[in-house]
């Protein structure tokens, strides 16, 4: 049996323009999909704290291997949910910036980003997935 992996306190203020330097990406099997994304410090066996840009463009198809909330800081976005275990139970909300949504492990979901600026949010993963976020520039060399 693996022994408890143990995190440490962690306290993240967050600065604007943390994700201003960080390259677009694509979405796996998504081409033509641009977002960013930076992790804000939080990276520790219970949680990974990402802060993410999605642009308008492609949807954005996922599947979901772990607990996720997303906290919506800025842009619009079309939310559609499938959940397990058999996607029967569906749904699209929009989300804006104040709002905050929880999508299960195993869900299935698609971003529509329906805004002309980017739909800016904190990602909140539980457990931590080990997603290959590089730390934002105001976190560097902290903690």
């Amino acid at each position: 049996m693996e022994p408890i992996r143990w995190g440490r306190f962690a306290v993240y203020h967050y600065d604007a323009g943390d994700l201003d330097d960080e390259p677009d990406m694509e979405f796996p099997f998504v081409p033509g999909s641009r977002f960013r994304a930076a992790n804000t410090g939080i990276d520790e066996p219970g949680l990974q704290l990402n802060l993410e840009d999605f642009h308008k463009g492609p949807d954005i198809p996922w599947t979901l291997a772990h607990d996720e909330t997303h906290h919506v800081i800025s842009g619009v976005c079309e939310v559609e949910y499938h959940l397990p275990p058999l996607m029967l139970e569906s749904g699209k909300v929009v989300v804006k910036a104040g709002d905050t949504y929880f999508m299960p492990r195993g869900c299935r979901v698609v971003w529509r980003v329906l805004s002309d600026e980017p739909f800016r949010h904190l990602c909140f993963c539980v457990p931590n997935p080990g997603y290959p976020i590089p730390v934002v520039r105001s976190m560097r060399g902290k903690g």
